[in-house]
């Protein structure tokens, strides 16, 4: 769950409404009802029910359990740019190509290439795009932040951003 910093300034999941979604649904008034759904937050690891392994309790290794090979890197190295010619060599070093191709898949095997060659940030075209709970988030994530979960404890009545919604409502009201 997102921590409570967060909280107070974005709507992340419907225990922060209280009864605010049943109200308007009795009321009848959807765009109330359509305006809160809509700003919950999509990622269901934002919601309060959803919690990480317990702080007393170490991780367990699975890959260790399960002898597994290292995970993937998800950036190229320097080494990564010269081992792609080694291979290109092996390919073209033999006069049958499919044992070429042969020993450069076992060596993948053994060792797999990386996700991708470098590390690109977002374009500011996808980062305008996101929504206002994930660019915080990713915000924070390239800063080198951890993100704090934290469990709930609010009842719903005293969070900022409702507060700031309920009070807009009431402006838009009454100059219909």
């Amino acid at each position: 769950m997102i921590s409570k910093e967060l909280r107070d300034v974005y709507l992340v999941d419907e225990l922060q409404l209280g009864q605010r979604l049943n109200e308007s649904l009795h009321e009848g008034d959807q765009t109330d009802f359509n305006l809160m759904l809509a700003m919950l937050s999509p990622d269901v690891t934002d919601a309060a029910w959803t919690r990480g392994p317990d702080e007393g309790q170490a991780p367990e290794d699975l890959r260790a359990k399960f002898c597994l090979l290292p995970e993937v890197r998800k950036y190229a190295q320097s080494d990564d740019f010269e081992r792609g010619q080694e291979f290109a060599d092996i390919i073209h070093g033999h006069e049958d190509a499919e044992i070429g191709r042969s020993q450069v898949f076992l060596a993948e095997c053994l060792r797999q290439e990386p996700l991708v060659p470098f590390k690109r940030d977002l374009a500011p075209e996808v980062y305008a795009e996101l929504a206002p709970l994930k660019r915080e988030k990713v915000r924070k994530q390239f800063a080198g932040e951890i993100l704090q979960y934290e469990t709930f404890q609010g009842s719903g009545q005293n969070m900022d951003v409702l507060a700031e919604i309920k009070h807009s409502k009431v402006l838009i009201d009454s100059k219909v």
